[in-house]
């Protein structure tokens, strides 16, 4: 609805004066006057339908349920002209059909579908917002009817490959981005079965089935996903690897493709990037706020080697572009080698390895030293020539940041020197090592507290003899002796903690998204002196807990006793942490 149709009824009505409006589309910058009227709460978006209904004679439809939304109508109206006009029939009804509309002035859109539905649309004014995302709910469940009885699906696949126009498959495919976005998936798998294609998404870590369909669709359903990611579809006995550019639900989502053959067909995996997610402040990755002054204090340094190390798909990349946010401004130079460059970085120069033609992470990190950088970021040390370089860097007067793949922080000072780096070198080079794991985050909706039993404590490293030792030795870090949640633990008494339940707004899981949950090993002298007599890493790790290192079990537990997750997600995400002598 036009913004000066919309300002005239505001006003007209004595709900806002003209300088107001006017002050909120200053404010709004070019949006919609209606999203600056719900953003600064003016009105809501029902009471604006209602406003709006009441100005046009028109009735209001509050409630679209997509279930009774009729299919052999929604078949008849092409996706792009319901979500063009955001219109969508709902219901027959005496004479005619029930029609949601947004724009209430849209006489084109009636006029179309009276044509295409030989019948009267009867408008009925809705939100917008809400008429889309039952719109994609539709169409979604017609797109899903690839999945019927074998015969009928082996009939229809053979009238689709007659006919040029592959709608239904293009809108099969283009569901799995829809319902992909709309359950917070990180990564779609098609999985072609002996009788059946099987769609699994990865969902805050794990794997869940949410599709299926019959097994001569696979051909055309890769053949859509290859065409999308520029890939060569004649090709289907090698890898290939691609990407996809998507706005769905205005996010921009960048899409990583992998197709593998496999003795039943081509495997496709898709790893899903909300561009508008990763880049986050590093204070909101769950560091405690030790951790984090000590974090920021290093990515502060003037050189040096930061490491974040972790298993692959850990956030180590989320953690180092937040760190790179960070320390971004006009009086740095900073750069980065990554495979691949996930997402840009304005103001800061990024290249993309390519092994083809010699640019790895060793050529690329040597090319920039003759670029003057301030902060160089590795995507990841993977070799002797690699670490080497970055030692070099650091040594002259850089702060290079990278990862490596280790289970804990002092792995990674051994694996640097099993690849041939002398161990003065990175005794001299490294400040700090980051390890990091994954957790998922309980569901504020449904979670509910219970009394934490003597196993979780156990398991958790929380018994009161333990802390009690550790608080007398003074091995516990400042946050955690003077946080409140712990104050049960030093008397002998069980804390309260949250477990998971399931509801719709998690889909049944319990939980909703993930945090982090880290170890910071320092660089301290002690440390430093174990580098250079080539102690193994457990000794390193002994020396590092006995310094005050929260462990990966212990930054666990830490969120289990905040209520952010449970006790099984930590004792999942982390490995059993050796008991050292003395603690």
């Amino acid at each position: 609805m036009d913004d000066r149709l919309l300002a005239e009824i505001l006003t007209s009505r004595g709900i806002l004066s003209a300088e107001q409006v006017a002050s909120l589309s200053a404010q709004a910058q070019g949006r919609p006057l209606r999203e600056a009227l719900v953003e600064q709460r003016v009105l809501d978006e029902d009471a604006i339908v209602r406003l709006i209904a009441d100005e046009f004679s028109m009735p209001v439809l509050p409630r679209i349920e997509p279930d009774q939304v009729p299919a052999d109508l929604v078949r008849r109206i092409p996706i792009r002209f319901a979500k063009q006009h955001r219109v969508l029939p709902v219901r027959r009804v005496d004479g005619g059909v029930l029609v949601a509309l947004a724009d209430p002035l849209d006489s084109t859109a009636l006029d179309d579908l009276r044509a295409v539905l030989g019948v009267e649309p009867l408008p009925a004014l809705a939100d917008p917002d809400r008429i889309l995302e039952v719109i994609n709910q539709v169409y979604d469940r017609e797109a899903s009817d690839l999945g019927g009885k074998e015969e009928e699906q082996a009939d229809e696949l053979q009238d689709i490959l007659d006919v040029s126009d592959e709608a239904p498959i293009i809108r099969w495919v283009n569901s799995l981005f829809f319902q992909a976005v709309r359950e917070r998936a990180s990564d779609i798998h098609i999985e072609p079965g002996e009788r059946e294609v099987i769609v699994r998404y990865r969902i805050d870590g794990d794997l869940y089935e949410r599709k299926r369909a019959n097994k001569g669709f696979l051909p055309g359903i890769v053949s859509r996903v290859k065409v999308m990611a520029g890939l060569n579809i004649a090709e289907k006995r090698l890898p290939q690897d691609g990407r996809i550019a998507l706005r769905i639900a205005g996010k921009q989502i960048d899409v990583r493709v992998s197709t593998i053959p496999t003795s039943q067909g081509e495997r496709v995996v898709m790893r899903l990037l909300d561009k508008t997610t990763v880049l986050r402040d590093v204070s909101t990755l769950g560091l405690a706020p030790g951790m984090l002054a000590a974090l920021d204090a290093l990515i502060h340094r003037p050189h040096g080697i930061l490491l974040v190390t972790g298993p692959t798909g850990c956030g180590k990349t989320t953690t180092l572009y937040g760190c790179l946010q960070k320390i971004n401004t006009p009086d740095l130079n900073i750069m980065t080698v990554e495979d691949p460059v996930e997402y840009d970085l304005p103001g800061i120069s990024q290249m993309h390895v390519n092994p083809k033609i010699d640019l790895t992470f060793a050529s690329g990190l040597r090319a920039f030293l003759r670029q003057d950088p301030d902060v160089i970021m590795v995507g990841e040390i993977r070799d002797r020539e690699t670490a080497e370089i970055a030692v070099h860097a650091s040594l002259t007067g850089h702060l290079v940041l990278s990862t490596i793949h280790t289970n804990d922080a002092a792995g990674a000072i051994t694996r640097l020197v099993e690849m041939g780096t002398e161990p003065f070198l990175v005794a001299s080079s490294m400040i700090g090592i980051l390890a990091q794991r994954l957790v998922r985050v309980l569901c504020p909706h449904c979670a509910q507290p219970v009394a934490m039993n003597d196993d979780d404590l156990h398991e958790l490293g929380l018994d009161a003899a333990r802390m009690q030792t550790r608080q007398a030795r003074q091995v516990l870090p400042a946050y955690h002796v003077d946080d409140s949640h712990l104050v049960p633990l030093l008397r002998g008494e069980r804390p309260r903690i949250r477990r998971k339940v399931g509801c719709p707004q998690c889909l049944q899981t319990g939980f909703i998204g993930r945090t982090g949950i880290y170890e910071l090993l320092l660089i301290t002298d002690r440390v430093r002196s174990l580098v250079l007599q080539r102690a193994d890493s457990t000794a390193i790790r002994r020396a590092a807990i006995e310094e005050g290192m929260d462990t990966l079990r212990d930054d666990g537990a830490r969120k289990v006793l905040e209520g952010v997750t449970t006790p099984e997600e930590v004792l999942r995400a982390t490995e059993q942490d050796i008991e050292m002598e003395g603690t």
